[in-house]
């Protein structure tokens, strides 16, 4: 089973790694899970089947209605697209990113060689500006779609980058803790706040006044992004490992994340409080799906051991209050998050690297280290579809705002459109 995430991958490639549901706790408050309602383990929601595998057509089926293929040699990292859906951004492990056509492929421009992979790609709301980053080197802003540089920091090794939802201000963090704000054009550079262990994962809350920031000893930090100050930080009963995946509730309240121990907590954003240890992975004694996977007993032992949730998601329909976790071993868990217990888990048979949610709805996307994206109906863990064409590990995962497109960027050295819109 492929359990590489992408930072293993590139670390192998050597190179350097880089509320209307809950009521508010008090402060000194712990909650834990209650007891677990029925839960099915949906083992055969994987439905995908290479039909057109045979001695005679061994070739993977083209789902993609697009290939990029402008990318000349090794892995695509990251990806994201304009709010039209009309462009594409790419940033590969040649150390350049490339903006293209969605419909045709064709190249709008390349940008200058940076001086290590492009590990992050993204266009900010108005479309105006394409921001990249390397492992280690300067963070980039360039005009789209006339590839004009007009903006340059080196900051040290990037580990997240994000723009606002609805403004020019980037923000970028590094592995030295250090956090930047930078307001594009005109304000060029404005450091926020540090911390002795590196950023390794970041989320900016929907309403876009906070920033919840995960660090490698475990530590989550809440960050006003206008006063600059720190908010809460995570209680010391939580994570006690790097952080692996973080995200923001729609209602603004609540952060649920992850850590390389296998840990998934659910907390309260102003005040750090934990709400519930939804899992641990590494140990069934605390764990709240002890008893959901009937083999447990005989699992291998080291498949556990090695096991974490890389992804975690938020759902943003008010009527389906859940998140969605996915470990590198491949289970996808579906939580109820108003009773904190399990509502599903899925077996998708090869690690996730990313989990998407598509818009608002019950529909969940989830990208496969078998270079197969798939799409599952969270309520019943059914999959509704596979979409293939890839033929190595999917990095990254991006969702056009209307729901009607996917981006993936992979191993195989390809970025890939699929049309998702007549899903439900």
């Amino acid at each position: 089973m492929n359990r590489l995430t992408k930072h293993e991958v590139m670390i192998q490639k050597d190179i350097p790694p880089s509320s209307d549901m809950i009521d508010q706790t008090e402060d000194d408050d712990m909650l834990y899970a209650g007891d677990m309602e029925e839960v099915i383990d949906t083992n055969e929601s994987e439905n995908f089947q290479d039909e057109d595998s045979s001695d005679e057509d061994p070739l993977i089926k083209e789902d993609a209605i697009c290939v990029f293929t402008g990318h000349k040699s090794g892995s695509i990292f990251c990806g994201s697209l304009t709010k039209s859906k009309k462009l594409a951004a790419t940033g590969s492990i040649e150390h350049v990113a490339y903006v293209w056509d969605t419909s045709s492929g064709e190249i709008i421009f390349k940008t200058k060689e940076q001086s290590d992979s492009i590990v992050f790609s993204e266009f900010s709301s108005n479309e105006k500006y394409l921001a990249i980053g390397p492992m280690s080197g300067a963070v980039s802003v360039f005009s789209v779609p006339d590839n004009e540089l007009i903006f340059c920091s080196y900051i040290g090794d990037v580990t997240w980058l994000k723009w606002h939802p609805t403004s020019s201000n980037l923000f970028v963090g590094n592995t030295d803790g250090d956090f930047y704000k930078f307001k594009i054009p005109t304000e060029f550079d404005k450091f926020i706040c540090g911390y002795k262990y590196g950023i390794e994962i970041g989320a900016i809350f929907p309403d876009g006044k906070r920033a919840a920031l995960g660090y490698a000893d475990g530590m989550i930090k809440v960050i006003d992004l206008q006063t600059s100050s720190e908010i809460s930080i995570s209680s010391p009963l939580g994570h006690s490992s790097t952080i692996t995946a973080i995200d923001c509730h729609p209602n603004n309240n609540l952060i649920i994340s992850s850590d390389v121990d296998g840990k998934t907590i659910l907390s309260i954003a102003n005040s750090g409080t934990i709400i519930s240890v939804l899992q641990n992975l590494n140990n069934f004694e605390l764990s709240n799906i002890a008893n959901v996977n009937n083999d447990a007993e005989n699992a291998d032992n080291d498949d556990w051991n090695n096991n974490w949730v890389e992804a975690v998601a938020f759902c943003k329909n008010p009527t389906f209050p859940v998140a969605a976790t996915g470990t590198v071993n491949g289970e996808i868990f579906i939580w109820d998050i108003s009773k904190q217990v399990l509502r599903r888990k899925i077996d998708q048979a090869c690690g996730i690297s990313k989990l998407v949610w598509k818009g608002n709805t019950h529909i969940l996307f989830s990208a496969g280290l078998d270079g197969v994206l798939r799409c599952f109906d969270a309520r019943s863990g059914q999959c509704l579809r596979s979409f293939t064409g890839h033929t190595a590990d999917i990095y990254d995962l991006f969702i056009s705002e209307d729901g009607e497109n996917a981006l993936t960027t992979s191993d195989d050295g390809t970025a890939r459109i699929f049309d998702i819109s007549s899903l439900p």
